[in-house]
């Protein structure tokens, strides 16, 4: 669990990070610790240094796209939860959120970051979705490494063979010369 930077009355402390896929909801979690309510705070909601979401003397500013997408979890700031709830999650919604409380004098910010969750899928579905095209590229670029072609993104630069290394003939039951061979005791 991350901690807040500032330590007062009362910190902030939320997760290192939350996945979620594409489409889905996701609660950015972000709590008041000890359990205080957040009802006469001010809490601010930042994309990296982009204030996204205000709550202020219970008034709410959401920034445009985000609007109709973000809000707290207001029956929930009386204990002291202010995390923020993103719906409708867009890839360009990866990042670092950071979450802001001021009370008084008092000011605390924990952060989160929110990465996308790819949905893992096998080797036989990834061979399913593949398409013709991407089949042709497969079975070219093999064949680019046996018959010296030259690369696709430079036609003027050859390919380069890393591994064209020539291997002694197998040896016929003495000892080996090569430097790889494990050593018998005698």
């Amino acid at each position: 669990m991350a901690e807040s930077r500032v330590h007062n009355q009362f910190k902030l402390t939320s997760e290192d990070h939350v996945e979620v896929k594409v489409g889905e909801e996701v609660t950015l979690p972000c709590h008041l610790s000890p359990d205080t309510s957040a009802v006469a705070t001010t809490i601010s909601w930042f994309k990296g240094t982009e204030c996204i979401y205000l709550y202020k003397n219970g008034q709410v500013t959401e920034r445009s796209g985000y609007e109709g997408r973000v809000s707290l979890i207001t029956k929930e700031l009386k204990r002291g939860n202010v995390s923020l709830r993103l719906r409708d999650f867009r890839r360009s919604d990866t990042g670092f959120y950071i979450c802001q409380v001021i009370h008084g004098e008092q000011k605390d910010e924990a952060a989160v970051s929110l990465l996308v969750r790819e949905a893992p899928i096998s080797g036989l579905q990834y061979l399913q979705r593949e398409t013709q095209e991407d089949k042709l590229k497969r079975e070219a670029s093999a064949g680019e490494l046996v018959g010296g072609e030259t690369s696709d993104t430079d036609p003027t630069l050859p390919l380069r063979r890393t591994n064209s290394m020539e291997l002694p003939p197998p040896s016929m039951g003495g000892e080996s010369s090569s430097p790889d061979s494990p050593v018998s005791p005698k």
